[in-house]
């Protein structure tokens, strides 16, 4: 008799040991994984214990790490931050702000853009079975973001993105949602990404093509190695290519579509003004380039873009009049 006690002593014992083992208790704001030999069971809700032996929550140092690249607001640099907690198996749901990296996009008009997102999304409880299965989270994640942007300022001009801004993040975070609900329906790993995504703002910025155009060229040495030293005439030849400014010749499509747009809403005299300033500093950059041979050029003012030969008659005038007094 005593002996059955201490059997069954024992035994309730472990069973109290194993439903403490197998408590869990969750809130609003963060839940537990499941699986099995089988792989992701369920996402855990409430409060209860895991009656099943061979159910386990996900967690430990075998677990897949759930992050995302955030903004450290002390330093402005980005770091990972996990969603996952390795120890407990606690995964987080509130609301959180991924800001990938920098990253270029490309309108329509093939200008490339330096775009920076943010995006508001959190975890959602019903589609854990795609967080399980994501190998990467945070690469899949910037994967789509970039995606969602990329595809969204490909279908806008430059000034159609310029004026439409909200319009476009709109856009995004629509085309986000849309991939989620269409990976959902037949549990299509890689697709949806188990996230919920709520707003998305973004700025972006234009490389200075300007200032690329009209940049010096590289110092080359004698083996074509940047940065080795070079021959006195190839270094007086780099010198005076250097200060030549850029000129209509030397734009690129995409700058030319850049000065259009900023005289778009001009009068015709401002973009008639424009187009003068810029053919007479291609006539500079052409008689730079050919003096620079060691050519003597002698330029009239028609030829540089002078309307009425104004400052010749002038010169031409004083001439005159000092030969007048001389000879009297």
């Amino acid at each position: 008799m005593v002996a059955l006690q201490i059997v069954g002593g024992v035994l309730l014992a472990l069973v109290l040991v194993y439903l403490i083992w197998k408590f869990y208790s969750t809130r609003a704001d963060f839940t537990y994984m499941t699986h099995n030999d089988q792989g992701f069971k369920r996402a855990l809700s409430g409060r209860g214990f895991i009656l099943h032996p061979e159910e386990f929550i996900v967690r430990g140092a075998g677990a897949a790490k759930i992050e995302f690249v955030a903004l450290d607001p002390a330093s402005g640099a980005r770091k990972l931050v996990p969603l996952m907690d390795a120890r407990t198996g606690a995964v987080n749901l509130r609301p959180q702000y991924c800001v990938p990296l920098p990253f270029t996009a490309t309108t329509a008009d093939n200008h490339t853009v330096i775009v920076e997102a943010r995006v508001q999304f959190s975890i959602n409880r019903n589609r854990m079975f795609f967080v399980y299965h994501v190998q990467d989270f945070g690469l899949a994640l910037e994967t789509r973001i970039q995606s969602a942007v990329r595809a969204e300022v490909g279908k806008r001009q430059d000034q159609e993105l310029r004026a439409g801004l909200h319009e476009v993040e709109e856009s995004a975070i629509k085309r986000l949602r849309q991939a989620e609900d269409e990976g959902d329906e037949a549990h299509e790993a890689g697709i949806a990404l188990g996230v919920n995504f709520h707003t998305m703002s973004f700025t972006y910025s234009m490389p200075d093509e300007f200032g690329a155009a009209s940049a010096g060229v590289p110092t080359l040495g004698a083996a074509g190695v940047e940065g080795a030293a070079p021959a006195a005439g190839a270094q007086a030849v780099a010198s005076r290519t250097a200060v030549m400014r850029a000129g209509a010749l030397s734009l690129r499509p995409q700058q030319l579509d850049q000065l259009a747009d900023v005289f778009r809403n001009q009068t015709p005299e401002s973009t008639k003004a424009i187009l003068a300033v810029l053919e007479m500093q291609t006539r500079q950059n052409i008689a730079e380039a050919m003096a620079s041979q060691g050519q003597m050029i002698v330029v009239t003012p028609q030829e540089l873009g002078l309307a009425g030969a104004t400052v010749q008659g002038q010169i031409l005038s004083r001439v005159s009049a000092h030969g007048g007094d001389g000879a009297g």
